[in-house]
């Protein structure tokens, strides 16, 4: 099939000969076998391992991301080890995830910016007891940290608000007060276009059901009504 071809899934399986072709359709490629894993740390620390893979590559890659299963059962299933109860990886924040996607027109480069680096700091975790390189945060708490730094904004409020922007057209979006807290209009902004640039990740629904999954509502803050104090005579 020739999107095997446009993304590079032949010439990854020439560079690891150890994962092989184990199902394909019109939708995907699946692929699964053992990889090694060494690398020297500059504490000294080594990992050397081999491990089970099972990776899920859609045909329509890079606007579908692909899955990535550790099946050797070596990572525990429990969110401090970034790994779901079927095995499946939790990569990094799902917009980063896109962006790697856009970023790599070739698999192989998704390969090695996203999962192997994922690959060694869980196994370094599980060897060591630490990441390596630092870790996000799980759930919403993570998701704020990380769209701070993409969208260039402060604070679980102006995320919202930018994923939200994301989630418009981009003249109804333009409305919006600005997420960086300037007191602006987000179109007499110039962080509008930072966050035009991320709309080539996914369609707008995909952002707001993003948004609707992952992040909890804000309370409104309710005025406290006094009542009127009594005239003195």
């Amino acid at each position: 099939m020739t999107w095997l071809e446009e993304l590079g899934v032949r010439d990854f399986l020439a560079h690891h000969s150890t994962l092989r072709m184990t199902q394909l359709s019109d939708d995907f490629v699946e692929l699964e076998g053992t990889y090694e894993l060494y690398a020297q740390f500059g504490n000294g620390q080594i990992i050397d391992d081999v491990i089970d893979l099972k990776i899920v590559i859609p045909s329509n890659y890079p606007n579908d991301v692909p899955t990535v299963y550790e099946i050797s059962n070596k990572f525990p299933r429990t969110p401090d080890f970034h790994t779901y109860k079927d095995g499946s990886l939790c990569l990094t924040s799902e917009v980063r995830l896109r962006m790697a996607c856009f970023d790599n027109s070739k698999f192989e480069g998704f390969f090695a910016s996203i999962v192997e680096p994922c690959l060694f700091s869980i196994a370094y975790k599980v060897k060591f007891g630490s990441a390596p390189f630092g870790e996000l945060k799980h759930g919403e708490d993570g998701l704020i940290d990380d769209y701070e730094s993409l969208f260039g904004v402060t604070g679980k409020k102006s995320v919202m608000v930018g994923l939200k922007a994301l989630g418009l057209k981009y003249r109804e979006a333009n409305k919006l007060k600005c997420p960086c807290c300037c007191g602006k209009r987000l179109g007499c902004c110039s962080l509008r276009f930072r966050l035009k640039s991320l709309r080539k990740l996914a369609k707008r629904k995909w952002f707001r059901e993003h948004l609707a999954k992952n992040f909890t509502p804000i309370p409104r803050k309710q005025k406290i009504k006094t009542k009127p104090s009594k005239p003195t005579i």
